[in-house]
């Protein structure tokens, strides 16, 4: 999901305050705690959801109080600004406490993360009869990520369009397609684990809605942070869709444009920016995932609409058999949520989905407000109208309202699986940001069960684990503020919640044992890692004063203590003004790459939890976007270059010697310096292949011809090395694949690039969505084998074309010839006799 600007940031810029002068040298401060209790029944996670509904709603009807009486008519006075107001001639509205939190279980996860990323063979069935081959590019050992594209050495296993095929592999002249199969709805990403593997996809739930007899809910859009699930409603006219709360993607609710505001008054300000390296607002918000994007069947990175028809997204999870040898499908289960990441530990697949807790449909823009009103009386007690008629639509919901759909296809039928309240977690009531967090197990051997659900009150950005224990985080809810609430000494604007599951009691269900916060928010997964049971974290925190807005950057380390993710060291304030660019956490050491100007690589040493500290810094141009450790003493990345001022450049490479943490040191740079260049591994470590035994790296690169404008794609391969740096092997360019012009780009900045590299024995194997080819590493300028695949169909219209190269001799190159036909989606499969639909959620306590 894209990053929403929440409701503080908004405020605070709404009422001027501007990002100027910063003392940077503040502690970031005041965060909230969201430890977690599980639900005892129905009743008690009804009452809890809506206490939390309340406390939301609440916060952000005062955060529009708040911000539009300071726009129009200056500080407020009289009432608490942050409170309820009694609407004239009606009882104040106030939430009732939140139910009372028992402690959860503790424990000890014991685990450890280690940081290498594992390129070595092993994972697939008969792997020691399989040729030597390289993995995905994951952040913990042998702990597997999903990804487009798995080998085994034989095979390999591709995404691509709305297809799963499997491509005979080796020997490399051998390339061919081996079988495919039609996939339902958009494919993101897989596990292969032996005989079976596990798919991600988006798809229109519309039929298996109507299926199971079920309502799909109302069209809605889940913001990650400070903001709500807006419902298609009549709106004012003139105005945004008042169901979408302040910073709905940075639409401020305003009344029509042909309304005056008060005599004096400005207008609040909509476009008013944080400083660099700030949130900035999205008005498309699209489903959060941190891995896989699309296979060319639609945008970059979002779910498109089909153009007409009912439209009810689903998370997908498709289980094939590989056991006969093509193909068949053996599971298929649908979700609420959208896909935010997943991982597998043998055969224990965990999925983590984001989004999919409705809710009751709320207003924030009072429906008779259609002018600006003359008094700041007469404004507030419009919004506090609304706020209790919001409560009394929260109180009157049933907990079916917010619970998410979970499907399962048997056959011609499809079942509405339960929901458990007792697998339901809640936090603090109005702590954790706007949705639902989903936890799905699967155990590959026993297919026959459901997946085991946990579901977490609040929404997910970011996803870790380790083999003995699981960790979700997100932003957490901040009380809003106003200028008038800052003082000298500069507050935290964001924090970020972390739950741990333990996955070692019983692997099939991720069982919850604590709950911690520190400020500021997190870049990616690699800013999270579990050593020795303790759990490191990297931040960059928003702050801001009365007079200031300005950054921190933070490491903290966390030890579970009974229910609680207790703070037991910290290194605060680390490049004040700047942001994290990139973080890797690997045995004792920590390594943080930061940005404004120049580029700081810190070198932590961690080995004393309660005391960790900066040993080592070294400033260069440009900044590392991924750091890759080659061993316990060098640092291997792919980033930017720049100048001194701080303007930056091309992609490059570098090596860092580390093995003094006192004194860093740059070994090796190598700048690519051609036009417009970039590479999908700058973002997506799955992109990142390096055989650390052989010295290999393999990255994709996007460019444009010098000559012409046309755009280029090609895996670009080095030999790295600690005493020669880099040496060039060649580059395996798939721009013949695609008859590419500069008036495409606006098309093919989607489809054509070189998307993954992967080793086989001696050979490279470049996958783009034009096809795969097979180049010897002696000889990277004339292909082994040549395979061109269809190309996928985008949902929102294509645009070019795709040309197919001539075959090497000899070699199958043809578009699969032999795919199974596919049933007809328009023809609606019949439910099964005798079994009558559910209209609801079935829950059980």
């Amino acid at each position: 999901m894209r990053t929403q600007r929440f409701s503080s940031l908004w405020l605070i810029a709404a009422t001027g305050l501007l990002a100027a002068g910063c003392d940077t040298g503040a502690t970031a401060t005041g965060t909230h705690s969201a430890p977690l209790r599980r639900a005892q029944s129905c009743e008690d996670l009804e009452a809890s959801l809506k206490q939390d509904a309340l406390a939301k709603m609440n916060a952000q009807i005062d955060a529009m109080i708040a911000s539009y009486h300071m726009a129009y008519f200056g500080p407020a006075v009289g009432p608490d600004q942050n409170g309820p107001v009694a609407v004239p001639g009606e009882p104040a509205v106030t939430p009732t406490p939140a139910p009372p939190g028992a402690p959860g279980a503790g424990g000890d996860a014991g685990a450890e993360a280690g940081g290498d990323a594992p390129q070595t063979a092993g994972g697939a069935a008969n792997d020691s009869a399989a040729p030597a081959h390289s993995d995905t590019n994951t952040q913990v050992a042998g702990v597997d990520e999903a990804d487009i594209v798995k080998t085994d050495g034989n095979h390999i296993y591709l995404l691509h369009g709305e297809k799963f095929y499997t491509l005979t592999a080796w020997p490399a002249s051998s390339l061919a397609v081996g079988s495919s199969l039609a996939l339902e709805g958009d494919p993101r990403e897989m596990f292969v684990a032996g005989d079976k593997v596990v798919i991600y996809s988006s798809v229109n739930g519309a039929q298996i809605y109507e299926r199971a007899g079920v309502e799909p809910r109302p069209e809605f859009y889940d913001y990650g942070f400070g903001g709500g699930i807006g419902r298609p409603v009549d709106t004012v006219p003139g105005t945004v869709d008042p169901a979408l709360p302040v910073d709905a993607g940075g639409s401020d609710p305003l009344p029509p444009p042909d309304a005056e505001p008060p005599s004096g008054g400005d207008t609040p300000s909509s476009d008013a920016e944080p400083p660099s390296g700030g949130d900035t607002p999205s008005s498309d918000p699209v489903p959060p995932s941190d891995g896989g994007g699309t296979n060319g069947s639609a945008g970059a990175d979002e779910d498109v609409a089909p153009t007409g028809g009912a439209y009810a997204p689903l998370t997908k999870i498709t289980v094939l058999s590989l056991a006969s040898g093509g193909p068949s499908v053996v599971k298929e289960l649908y979700f609420e949520g959208w896909y935010a990441s997943a991982r597998r530990d043998g055969q224990h697949v965990r999925t983590v989905l984001t989004g999919g807790a409705h809710g009751p449909a709320l207003r924030y823009w009072p429906e008779a407000l259609t002018e600006y009103r003359s008094s700041a009386e007469a404004w507030r007690a419009a919004f506090e109208q609304l706020r209790a008629e919001n409560t009394a639509i929260i109180e009157g919901a049933p907990v079916s309202t917010w619970l998410p759909y979970r499907f399962e296809e048997r056959g011609d039928a499809v079942a509405l699986l339960e929901a458990r309240c007792s697998d339901f977690y809640v936090p603090e009531a109005g702590t954790t940001s706007y949705g639902l967090t989903q936890i799905e197990a699967i155990d590959l051997d026993h297919l026959d069960r459901e997946p085991a659900s946990t579901s977490v009150i609040g929404a997910t950005d970011t996803v870790y684990a380790s083999h003995d224990a699981l960790y979700v985080a997100a932003r957490g809810w901040q009380e809003p503020l106003s200028r008038a609430d800052l003082g000298d000494e500069p507050v935290s604007l964001d924090a970020t919640h972390l739950h741990k599951f333990d996955l070692t009691a019983d692997p099939s269900q991720p069982r919850y044992v604590a709950s911690g916060s520190v400020p500021g928010h997190l870049l990616n997964q690699f800013s999270l890692d579990e050593h020795d049971g303790r759990l490191r974290i990297a931040t960059t925190a928003q702050l801001a004063s009365a007079t200031a807005w300005t950054t921190a950057n933070n490491v903290f380390v966390l030890e579970e203590r009974g229910a609680a993710l207790a703070r037991v060291g910290a290194v605060l304030d680390l490049a004040p003004g700047e942001q994290i660019r990139s973080a890797r956490f690997v045995g004792d050491r920590g390594y943080l790459v930061t940005f404004r100007q120049v580029d700081p690589l810190f070198v932590l040493d961690l080995a004393d939890p309660a005391a960790p500290a900066v040993t080592g810094e070294l400033k260069i141009p440009g900044f590392s976007e991924y750091m890759h450790p080659i061993d316990d003493g060098h640092l291997l990345t792919i980033g930017r270059d720049g100048t001194d001022d701080g303007r930056v450049t091309g992609v490059a490479l570098q090596v860092f010697d580390v093995t003094d943490p006192t004194a860093p040191a740059l070994l090796h740079k190598e700048t690519l310096d051609a036009p417009n260049a970039h590479s999908p591994a700058e973002h997506d470590h799955k992109a990142f292949t390096y055989d650390g035994e052989r010295g290999l790296l393999a990255f994709p690169l996007v460019s444009s011809a010098r000559d012409t404008g046309a755009m280029e794609s090609a895996l670009q391969l080095y030999h790295v090395d600690l005493d020669d740096g880099f040496r060039w092997l060649g580059a395996v360019d798939h721009s013949a694949f695609f008859n590419a012009t500069p008036d495409d780009w606006g098309c093919y900045a989607y489809l054509p690039e070189v998307r993954r590299g992967l080793f086989i024995e001696d050979h490279v194997y470049s996958i783009s969505l034009g096809g795969v080819i097979a180049s010897s590493l002696d000889d990277l300028t004339t292909p082994v084998a040549s395979l061109a695949l269809p190309a996928p169909v985008p949902t929102w219209g294509a645009c070019g074309g795709v040309a197919e190269p001539v075959p090497e001799p000899g070699v199958d190159a043809q578009p699969d010839p032999g795919v199974e036909p596919q049933p007809d989606p328009d023809v609606e499969p019949q439910p099964e006799p005798g079994v009558e639909p559910s209209p609801v959620p079935r829950i059980m306590e």
